[in-house]
């Protein structure tokens, strides 16, 4: 066992029917040099006393209590008191395997990775699992070859699935003003700190899916603000990175394209009627060969699709395209 410890931060606000499962799931890790730093965001539930308990079973456990900040400010509350070597993530009310940790260190270990990475699972309300993992490695030696990928949508957004170097880290906050996609850019953040990238895809993470949570709740406007981290990564890399700023263009495209299909999933497009026509009229006039080179084969049948005709969209959605 490495002597690397790892510093997990767990966002939590009024989730004490779960809580106990994921704080267990993370005690009993077989990577045990771990502290585990609990940032209760002004929860009004049981989840406080939950932590406070906790706490005093483990002494690997920090507690953090706070007024209601969100999910950014929560993370970041803790990565400031993380006294780790590496940074890892878990939502309170989902269960990584319990030897995510150390899945990722080795991987982190043998390939001297700044960000390791597995692979999620989703489980639903009604038992069924969705399993994305392919078993397949990859090593990226530097960050733009990586971010091309990122972009693309060939490695996860999440946190919760990777692991950090702490150094990378620094200087480095998930947006608070943003109340969705933050994960993905604090990943690009993160990345542009790095040089070395290892992935093993392996579900080593549990995802749950339930009612009510923000994953399948009704469209409402803190999802633009994936378009808006969209252009903060496009502005980055046209200063930093020019050349791969095609790959951030279409990384904007793809945003796009997702977020006008959640608008119809989830009932957006009439009460973001005027919001809606933009983005069509922006993929529409999207240059086809840039699409094309650099748009994953998913994402260019979406947007070829959308430039033919919304109804045809729509149907590809509701009977192909329902993830």
């Amino acid at each position: 066992m490495y002597d690397n410890k790892i510093s997990v931060i767990v966002p939590v606000y009024n989730i004490g029917q779960y809580l106990e499962s994921s704080i267990k799931s993370l005690i009993n890790q077989t990577y045990r040099n771990i502290e585990i730093i609990l940032v209760d965001d002004g929860s009004v539930d049981n989840s406080p006393a939950i932590c406070d308990l906790y706490a005093e079973k483990d002494n690997r456990i920090k507690v953090i209590h706070q007024k209601n900040k969100g999910v950014s400010a929560a993370r970041n509350a803790g990565m400031r008191v993380a006294t780790g070597d590496y940074i890892g993530f878990c939502d309170g009310d989902d269960i990584p395997d319990v030897d995510m940790f150390e899945f990722l260190m080795n991987i982190a270990v043998k390939d001297n990775a700044d960000i390791s990475i597995c692979e999620v699972r989703f489980e639903f309300e009604d038992g069924t699992v969705r399993n994305i993992a392919t078993g397949k490695s990859k090593i990226w030696n530097n960050n733009e070859s990586f971010l091309c990928d990122f972009f693309k949508g060939n490695v996860g957004m999440s946190t919760y699935t990777k692991l950090f170097k702490a150094k990378v880290c620094r200087g480095v906050e998930y947006p608070e003003n943003c109340k969705t996609n933050e994960d993905k850019y604090f990943c690009f953040l993160a990345a542009l700190n790095s040089n070395t990238f290892s992935s093993k895809s392996v579900a080593k993470y549990t995802y749950y899916r339930r009612e009510g949570s923000s994953s399948i709740t009704e469209f409402t406007e803190k999802y633009f603000d994936c378009i808006y981290l969209a252009d903060k990564m496009l502005e980055t890399v046209s200063k930093e990175h020019p050349s791969i700023y095609a790959n951030a263009v279409c990384n904007r495209l793809s945003t796009t394209l997702r977020i006008y299909k959640l608008m119809y999933m989830r009932n957006g497009l009439k009460k973001f009627s005027s919001q809606g026509n933009e983005l069509v009229k922006y993929v529409k006039s999207f240059d086809k060969a840039t699409a094309k080179k650099y748009l994953s084969k998913k994402d260019y049948i979406r947007y070829k699709t959308l430039c033919t005709s919304k109804r045809l969209y729509f149907l590809m959605i509701k009977y192909l395209d329902k993830y």
